[in-house]
């Protein structure tokens, strides 16, 4: 899984990964040209399927070509035609722009920079879609779960303590859904559901709670503090993925 950011503009590269990196997201290729985007794409094409591209966002004005016509000859790509595009204008104001963007086959359009809120809200729309944030400190769950969201084309943002977590919470924009352990070094899940639920953008996003302990009393403060549901380690594969499946159903391509 990954983010490709295409952008002809000195200097831009700092401040792509910083601004994504506040969001979570810190699995980016940041290209300049065409040319270059066009191979990479190929490379990726050409690749097991491993490390898909999910998401990526391009400049209107290249260096070497016009973005737009950039952004059709990728959907016609294996990897473009399931990544999510955003195309980078240069206005709000920018009609113009805007509607070549929705003909450029671009999944939605945004205006930099990076850091700004009027990029940030469109951000906002690709997490919604296919981001998921994992919190689990175990390396064998963890990588277990990677493995099987993996095949659901999402975006992983994935955190191995509380207090991590307390903080991407702090800076990121909102995922699809959280997973969630009960049992975290730095702070627990369930002080962090109600960290989650005092964040006004955050109230309705799904906490799926993953939880080895036998005490009914943390799955209960759990679903108190505000989770939706919860899964109990061990579980079998199939529960786990019929149980995402709910809150992926029509939203995931």
């Amino acid at each position: 899984m990954s983010i490709l950011i295409i952008d002809s503009k000195p200097g831009s590269e700092m401040q792509v990964r910083s601004a994504f990196g506040e969001q979570g997201f810190d699995r980016i290729d940041i290209i300049k040209t065409a040319e270059q985007a066009l191979a990479f794409i190929a490379e990726k094409d050409n690749a097991s399927g491993v490390d898909e591209v999910n998401l990526i966002v391009i400049d209107g004005e290249l260096d070497d070509g016009d973005g737009f016509e950039l952004c059709r000859r990728i959907r016609q790509t294996k990897s473009g035609d399931r990544a999510y595009i955003i195309m980078l204008v240069s206005s709000i104001e920018n009609k113009s722009a805007i509607e070549k963007a929705r003909h450029s086959g671009a999944s939605d359009f945004a205006v930099k920079p990076y850091d700004g809120m009027e990029f940030i809200k469109h951000l906002m729309l690709f997490a919604h879609k296919k981001a998921v944030f994992l919190v689990e400190d175990d390396p064998v769950v963890r990588q277990l779960v990677m493995s099987l969201l993996y095949k659901k084309q999402v975006e992983l943002i994935v955190a191995d303590d509380g207090l991590r977590a307390y903080n991407l919470i702090n800076s990121m924009v909102p995922p699809k859904l959280v997973l969630l352990d009960i049992g975290l070094p730095g702070m627990n899940g369930v002080k962090l559901v109600s960290h989650i639920r005092s964040k006004k953008i955050w109230q309705r996003t799904p906490v799926l709670m993953l939880t080895a302990s036998t005490d009914a009393a943390d799955v209960k403060g759990s679903l108190s503090a505000g989770a939706n549901d919860y899964i109990v380690k061990p579980f079998k594969v199939a529960d786990f993925v019929k149980r995402i499946d709910n809150y992926f159903t029509g939203d995931v391509s």
